[in-house]
């Protein structure tokens, strides 16, 4: 039995009584108060110790030319229209394992992986609803695997254990580098599984060995960034069935055992979301092309009606539609993002792939014979299943659609690591995007899991120095993105003191203390004690900045210093013994900061909104600086006439800086901004997610360079994190972790009413709606949840209240 003991209001500790946990068992547990009182009880499974697996990875074997008869063996034409990049794709690999189960099965518990991503089947009927399994991580040092409940897909009998396994990361095109663009962890994929059943009281075990049977079928290429390609004529029904004839199929391969690098699943799992409808807006001949309504993450399952035998269906994807009205892909790069089938003359055919994912809001649908009906097209919204922790309403449609937009972008960036952008061939785990977008993200879903384990990959990377790349997982046979830059390494510093700020966990600051450290000592070695000056990396500064250039030493020195702040803190909070000599680090530095970066009249090099929301936000000037630099901020952004030109590193600082300066009205006009350059601008260009760029397209010059121009990147969404705080007023005081101590204190402007907010916390549900009537009378209500108490300010009110809802009325102009 383990016992949950309540230590106090929202924190408990866990205590296991009796032997050490043994895999694929099941436990109970109760939770009792400090009197012993129970309130609570559940159960968990544990999943396999390392020692506890016996199966072997297999691979396809080599495929027979001949039958036993010595006669070659009848192969179909490769009817497909293969690209130079997919002239050599190879099918994905299936696997198959017939087995009897004779008595009553009372158990079973199949634990699978692969070595590449993977769809597994028992007598044909799907094990999980989980997508691209088992995911990206750093495949040198982890591979995550997932235990599942098949009893009630098992029969007395004949039963046979499926899988297709496609290339997916391990094999297939990863990354931008033509150098080495696939292949970079193996050569094909590979397969692991061991189902453990209980049959009349006895234990029964089938793994993965060279006993399994290997194949191939219909899908011919299946690559994450080029598509999926079908063909009927090798299609091979019944395969995943008892008594098919599979004496044409070779022995699987062995090539190792199960290891260590084999752990239990770290996050919620990929699947499929949401389904969506789409509209036909051109047709051009054999070409149809449709509007989904929303740039999105996912596939397309269409139903082709009618089509003669061979006829070649050709679906591309992208995200825009060009000056004429045509889809829009050279933004792509070489991702070709096309699937294709080849059908098979019968009367209604599913076209639905699965190994494949593709970030499109337009689909073109060309060589189908007669006019797909918009009733037969399908777009399947795929990524991370993470629950969702906020919402924000807004009665300002503006405020709603960038919300939206915001949410969308992390929806189709969130898929299994956090990415930098889900259409063209990168799609790489950047460390400044995950940094700088946190905030925003705990917002809208709960991201504890998710990140911990990207940290995992980060931190793997990390090299004996102390230094971490600019990308996790780090790309296999690349050293381009080895040394991160300022901003992007502080990832490493900046992402574990986030993830504690919002979920409290301390144990999770104590296990990644040692990484943060160990990142700051690399930079201060490099740099002989002073301002991060070598060892940059590739230096991108405040990326993505327009119209102005915030000088790249500023932004290194800046997030030096910030990084030292915030290890320093959880120094503090662990207790740790090294925060006094840490910030004494942070005052040198900042006077050498001010030695080089502050002018006589308090001006800062460079002169830029991001150097001052830098110098603002991390109290790099004090003082009279500060009073200048905060002044200098306000007039820089009136005399653009309330324009922005921050980039990744500065952007999510803007509105909360100007806040705290006094000037959420301010703010709210650049939230409201629809000129160029705004987050507005896009959305009234149509956009419905957040683009990388201010000027990913604009009227006046068209389309960005190719070369970097996604239109789904969250990064210039951080600003939905002072949606959240600011706006609706959800945070908690500079003390608190995991919103024990809320500090409720929205910006009652009526431009923005009426405002509903949630936000799920370690205690509970959050509450906040307001609204303002003609009068300039304001409405609040406030819920606060179990365990939590809420300072909340208004206009002529300061009150501080415990768990429960309340209320107030207050007047949000004098007069």
């Amino acid at each position: 039995m383990v016992t949950v003991v309540q230590v106090e209001p929202g924190e408990i500790a866990i205590k296991i009584s009796g032997e050490i946990l043994a895999s694929m068992t099941r436990y109970e547990w109760v939770a009792r108060g400090p009197s012993g009182e129970e309130f609570a009880r559940g159960a968990f499974e544990m999943g396999l110790a390392t020692s506890d697996w016996s199966a072997s990875w297999i691979r396809r074997g080599p495929i027979p030319l001949s039958g036993e008869d010595g006669e070659p063996l009848p192969r179909p034409a490769d009817r497909l229209p293969r690209t130079w990049r997919t002239m050599y794709s190879s099918p994905p690999t299936r696997f198959r394992r017939a087995f009897a189960i004779q008595g009553e099965l009372t158990r079973a518990r199949l634990a699978v992986s692969a070595r590449g991503i993977h769809d597994v089947r028992i007598n044909g009927q799907r094990v999980t609803d989980d997508e691209l399994a088992p995911g990206w991580s750093d495949y040198t040092t982890s591979i995550e695997y997932r235990v599942h409940d098949v009893a009630p897909l098992l029969v007395r009998g004949e039963n046979v254990l499926s899988a297709t396994v496609a290339e997916g990361w391990w094999a297939g095109y990863l990354g931008y580098d033509t150098r080495r663009p696939s292949r970079l962890y193996g050569e094909q994929p590979e397969f692991i599984a061991q189902l453990d059943l209980v049959v009349e009281g006895r234990s029964v075990r089938i793994a993965t060995d060279r006993s399994w049977q290997t194949g191939e079928g219909h899908i011919r290429v299946a690559d994450l960034l080029m598509g999926e390609y079908h063909d009927a004529a090798f299609r091979t029904d019944w395969w995943e069935l008892a008594g098919f004839d599979a004496s044409g199929w070779s022995a699987a391969a062995e090539t190792g055992h199960a290891g260590p690098d084999l752990v239990g699943i770290q996050a919620p799992p990929m699947r499929v979301t949401e389904e969506r409808s789409v509209t036909t807006i051109a047709v051009d001949g054999p070409a149809q092309l449709f509007d989904v309504g929303q740039n999105l993450v996912g596939r397309l399952r269409v139903e082709l009606r009618n089509q003669p035998e061979g006829t070649v269906v050709t679906i591309r994807h992208g995200e825009m539609l060009d000056e004429g009205g045509r889809l829009y892909t050279d933004n792509l790069r070489s991702a070709e993002a096309r699937d294709v089938v080849v059908c098979s003359g019968e009367p209604v055919e599913v076209f639905e792939p699965r190994f494949t994912l593709h970030g499109f809001r337009y689909v073109e649908i060309l060589g189908a014979v007669g006019r797909i009906d918009d009733e037969d097209v399908t777009a399947l919204v795929v990524h991370s299943d993470l629950e969702i922790a906020g919402s924000f309403q807004s009665g300002n449609e503006l405020v709603t659609l960038l919300d939206s937009n915001i949410r969308w972008g992390m929806r189709g960036n969130y898929v299994g690591i956090p990415t930098d952008c889900p259409q063209r061939d990168e799609r790489l785990g950047w460390t400044a995007d995950t940094q700088v977008f946190l905030g925003t993200a705990a917002c809208h879903f709960d991201v504890e899991t998710i990140l911990t384990r990207w940290l995992s990959a980060l931190y793997s990377a990390q090299d004996e120095r102390g230094c971490v790349p600019d990308v996790a997982p780090r790309v296999p046979h690349n050293t381009q993105f080895d040394e991160a830059a300022p901003g992007w390494g502080d990832a490493a510093v900046i992402v574990p003191w986030g993830l504690y700020r919002e979920y409290g966990d301390i144990e999770l600051l104590r296990r990644h203390y040692p990484a943060m450290r160990a990142w700051v000592e690399w930079v201060h070695r490099e740099n002989g004690g002073g301002l991060w000056r070598r060892a940059l990396g590739s230096n991108y500064g405040d990326w993505l900045s327009v119209d102005e250039h915030t000088p790249h030493a500023l932004v290194a020195a800046a997030h030096q210093i910030h990084s030292i702040d915030l290890v320093a803190r959880a120094a503090a909070a662990l207790g740790m013994g090294e925060e006094e000599r840490l910030g004494k680090r942070a005052s040198h530095l900042r006077a050498l900061f001010a030695e080089e970066f502050v002018a006589p009249d308090g001006l800062l090099r460079g002169d830029t909104q991001s150097a001052y929301l830098f110098a603002l936000a991390w109290r790099l000037v004090s003082g009279a600086d500060r009073e200048r630099a905060a002044k200098r901020l306000i007039a820089k952004i009136e005399e653009r006439g309330n324009r922005l030109t921050s980039g990744f590193l500065g952007i999510g600082l803007l509105c909360p800086v100007l806040t705290t300066l006094g000037r959420g009205d301010l703010a709210t006009r650049l939230v409201l901004q629809t000129d160029y350059p705004s987050w507005g601008y896009s959305i009234e260009q149509g956009a419905t997610t957040i683009w990388e760029r201010w000027d990913g397209w604009t009227r006046h010059a068209g389309f960005q360079d190719v070369r970097m121009n996604s239109f789904n990147h969250y990064s210039l969404g951080s600003v939905g994190e002072w949606l959240y705080r600011a706006v609706a007023g959800i945070d908690q005081t500079d003390a608190s972790v995991g919103y024990r101590h809320l500090h409720v204190r929205p910006h009652l402007d009526p431009v923005f009413a009426p405002v509903h907010s949630t936000r799920r916390t370690t205690y509970g549900d959050v509450e906040v709606d307001w609204d303002v009537d003609a009068a300039g009378i304001a409405r609040v209500r406030v819920s606060v949840p179990e365990g939590s108490d809420a300072v909340v300010e208004l206009p002529g009110l300061r009150d501080l209240v415990g768990a429960g809802t309340h209320e107030w009325r207050v007047a949000t102009r004098s007069g």
